[in-house]
């Protein structure tokens, strides 16, 4: 069974998703019998490209190094250049969102996400926009027709943060989890412990590519704040809105700070978490000075990790990569797997 994909939004974490289904093509026909066929790629800057057939991946790769779009391919206006005519046309099985995610309308994510399961494709999004604030409208949208919907690049990347929970998890119940959920302000304090000031820290963090131009989303906790919402209404099945969400940002903490929370054998980390109350949740994100004996207080650099309390098993803490290009691409392919696996457990 060939497996029809079409990919919305071909930036970073787009562009790496086709090269790793590319560099990987035999691996994963052989190992997950996942044998798939791109069918169009669509982005608001690079352009879009069809095909019924299937689209060369190599050849796109190509293309988009050498020109930084697609728009002079051999599959450019060969089909429809709106989302509505490309699934009506290329008739995907999944489609893959990785647009930029806007957190206080879920756009374009939103209604991507929506046309694709309403034209009975399941669909995989790294966007947390659209998920944080509409998650189980979405969920509703996906039971509705028969499709799947998944998103586990929307809160540690790869690191298998909500297939964990759903998986190997199963059959526990949560009552908190809390962590390190945005790799740009981890990394800024990182640094500060290492002697910078905070506008240095964040100066080195947009060189790097950690933090953007705006770095508002990210040092204020918007960001934190709406990987929160995913994780509420995922683990503990309480929908939050963004701003019911206690937020501090990283903005006040200055390398005083950082340095005499280190004297005392402490780290100041950008904590972001819930914990089930009942039936209602409380939720938060906060600069908080933590044990050197916790485990998120290892956690350097751009790296993520969230613990979990569980009934069964007591507290497990899961750490990975919270960002990237590669890193980002996997999560997107793991739940595309999963997807097939279960196309093919129902047939």
């Amino acid at each position: 069974m060939v497996t029809r994909i079409g990919l919305v939004g071909c930036g970073t974490v787009g562009t790496g998703l086709i090269e790793m289904l590319d560099r990987k093509r035999d691996f994963l026909r052989e190992r997950h019998n996942f044998d798939f066929s791109l069918v169009f790629v669509s982005d608001a800057i690079k352009g879009t490209v069809f095909s019924k057939t299937g689209l060369d991946t190599a050849e796109i790769l190509k293309e988009i190094a050498a020109r930084g779009g697609m728009f002079e391919s051999r599959y450019a206006g060969n089909g429809p250049d709106k989302l509505e005519g490309l699934l009506r046309e290329a008739r995907p099985d999944i489609v893959c969102e990785a647009a930029p995610t806007d957190y206080k309308t879920g756009e374009p994510g939103m209604t991507i996400l929506s046309s694709a399961l309403k034209a009975g494709a399941s669909a995989v999004t790294s966007s947390k926009g659209a998920i944080g604030l509409n998650m189980a409208g979405l969920k509703k949208l996906a039971i509705e027709n028969g499709v799947h919907l998944r998103f586990e690049s929307s809160v540690l990347s790869g690191t298998p943060l909500i297939n964990l929970v759903r998986g190997p998890l199963a059959g526990c119940s949560l009552s908190k989890a809390e962590g390190i959920v945005n790799g740009t302000t981890n990394y800024m304090l990182t640094r500060m412990e290492a002697g910078l000031g905070y506008d240095e820290a964040l100066e080195e963090a947009q060189r790097l590519g950690y933090a953007e131009a705006d770095p508002t989303g990210d040092v204020e906790g918007f960001d934190a704040a709406v990987k929160v919402c995913i994780m509420s209404a995922e683990f503990f099945g309480v929908e939050l809105r963004v701003d019911e969400v206690r937020r501090t940002g990283i903005t006040g903490v200055t390398a005083a700070d950082v340095a005499n929370a280190a004297k005392s054998g402490r780290r100041i980390k950008l904590i972001a978490g819930a914990s089930r109350e009942g039936g209602s949740a409380a939720a938060y994100v906060e600069p908080r000075a933590v044990d050197l004996a916790n485990p998120l207080a290892s956690v350097s650099g751009a790296t993520n990790a969230v613990s979990i309390v569980t009934d069964n098993l007591g507290e497990i803490t899961i750490s990975g990569p919270g960002a990237g290009k590669k890193e980002t691409a996997q999560g997107i392919l793991s739940d595309m797997i999963d997807i097939v696996s279960m196309r093919y457990q129902s047939g």
